[in-house]
């Protein structure tokens, strides 16, 4: 029998990051294929330019997931309205590039606010009654190869991205009753903006360096996309608590 796996007419997806680089590119996608999209972002102008290239089912919410304890009601109430989700992707995270030396905690704990405690919120929102349907739900966390092999002077980011790598895993264990899946990817360096504000803080010879790294170049942010979707959609039914690399080989060296 064949199964339509890519038609997403009948899911409705929140993704975080919405307005930009990977996340801008997942909802892009999605849409595409006729997913019903929950679209949120800090930054007002970014969002509303990628809510404006969706098909006319998407929405839109200005969070700032920083506010640990601030979106948690804006969110839930928002899905009132918006309907049960099939599928959740944490895309919106921050770097922080900086030597031990000169750590500063109130960044760290910003970092860490963003890049992972925010992943458990949504996790506990979706997870609620009637928040998730019992169509295939799936989470999606993205984290980084900076998850799973070490960088200089990229501690307090590593460590928020490794983070979801537990979370991931332990949640896959917990939610499974539910038939609730959640899996990680993990990508390589994307040629996004975030990409070009941090190349800015190093040389020429470490920015060939990185290219270098990745057997395939570059990865550009649909990769990424194309991979959430996968783990979103029916095919990966039996996939859950893994960490995809996406990442051009960078962890394969």
């Amino acid at each position: 029998m064949h199964n339509n796996f890519l038609d997403f007419s009948e899911k409705r997806i929140l993704i975080t990051g919405a307005g930009s680089g990977i996340g801008k590119a997942t909802a892009l996608y999605l849409s595409s294929i006729n997913a019903k999209l929950l679209l949120i972002d800090i930054n007002e102008e970014t969002l509303m330019e990628t809510h404006k290239s969706c098909n006319e089912n998407c929405d839109f919410l200005l969070v700032d997931l920083s506010d640990t304890h601030g979106f948690n009601d804006v969110v839930a109430n928002k899905l009132k309205s918006f309907g049960s989700l099939n599928g959740l992707v944490h895309v919106a995270g921050i770097p922080y590039v900086s030597p031990l030396k000169t750590l500063k905690t109130d960044s760290v704990e910003r970092v860490l606010r963003i890049n992972t405690i925010a992943a458990l919120e949504l996790a506990k929102i979706f997870t609620k009654h009637k928040m998730y349907s019992n169509n295939n739900p799936s989470i999606v966390f993205i984290s980084s190869v900076y998850g799973l092999v070490g960088s200089a002077a990229n501690v307090a980011y590593a460590m928020s991205k490794s983070a979801l790598h537990g979370i991931t895993k332990s949640l896959a264990i917990e939610l499974a009753p539910k038939n609730i899946r959640i899996n990680c990817v993990a990508p390589g360096f994307i040629k996004t903006q975030m990409l070009n504000d941090v190349s800015g803080a190093f040389d020429n010879e470490y920015n060939d360096r990185l290219n270098q790294l990745h057997p395939l170049g570059l990865g550009e942010a649909e990769d990424i996309a194309y991979g959430i979707t996968y783990l979103l959609s029916d095919m990966s039914k039996w996939v859950t608590g893994s960490i995809l690399s996406i990442d051009g080989g960078f962890t394969s060296q």
